[in-house]
């Protein structure tokens, strides 16, 4: 997958904002640094520290946003030292329902070979007090730089605790989909597997700090002869992580 390819498929859908330039569009981003770049519950940045920035602009129910994230060489995706994700998306309120389309594409800088690839998704959640119920789809097509096609279904839920700033949240979700070739291990190290995350988060101002136990049930012991699937850091762990929001 070419990164011209990936950058028009995303800029498609966030034409809309331009065409609605007269709208003053709302903008908002921030920058983050975490002791892991963890994605389903694995690690895209081998394990190690990882800061990323990122911006975002919504108006009239469309929405755009770009971020960055350091990989730091990760053998997963191919040596790279950074991926940025480039997402554009549409969203649509049905009553105390928020649903919303997107298209992400992933792009990896310093990469030995090509490993950009494109998803496509739909999520929705529901709010009722502090109470935050979430879940969704994404789907990743049968692309040579992730050997196959990929399908990941998820759910979570989210409480803010009355009368403080920490908010409690979990989730689970379920990768499955198709073997081409030894890179189907990038995004699925030995084959489908489930992950699961349970979290806390402390907010002040524009500050926000979180704790997080991420695993999978993938078994890291397991025989794996691709280069991709870096099973070292598919496992369960504690991760840390600071945000500043602006």
């Amino acid at each position: 997958m070419r990164t011209p390819i990936i950058v028009f498929a995303v800029a498609a859908l966030a034409l809309p904002l331009a065409a609605q330039a007269q709208v003053v569009p709302k903008v908002s981003g921030g920058v983050e640094l975490s002791t892991d770049e963890s994605r389903r519950g694995l690690s895209w940045s081998e394990n190690q520290l990882s800061g990323s920035a990122d911006v975002s602009a919504g108006i009239l129910g469309f929405d755009a946003s770009a971020r960055v994230a350091m990989t730091r060489e990760s053998a997963r995706h191919a040596g790279a030292d950074t991926v940025v994700d480039l997402e554009a998306g549409r969203r649509f309120g049905i009553g105390a329902f928020n649903l919303r389309g997107f298209v992400t594409g992933h792009v990896f800088t310093g990469a030995a070979r090509a490993m950009d690839y494109v998803e496509v998704g739909a999520d929705g959640n529901f709010s009722l007090g502090p109470l935050r119920l979430n879940g969704g789809a994404v789907y990743a097509p049968d692309q040579g730089p992730i050997g196959g096609d990929n399908l990941y279904l998820h759910a979570g839920a989210a409480v803010g605790i009355p009368a403080t700033p920490f908010t409690v949240s979990g989730a689970i979700g379920r990768t499955t989909g198709s073997t081409d070739d030894a890179r189907a291990a990038r995004l699925r190290p030995a084959g489908d597997y489930t992950d699961w995350r349970i979290g806390v988060e402390h907010v002040t101002g524009a500050l926000t700090l979180g704790v997080d136990y991420v695993g999978t049930d993938i078994d890291t012991n397991r025989a794996v002869t691709s280069p991709y699937a870096d099973l070292r850091h598919s496992g369960n762990r504690v991760l840390g992580r600071a945000r500043l929001s602006f």
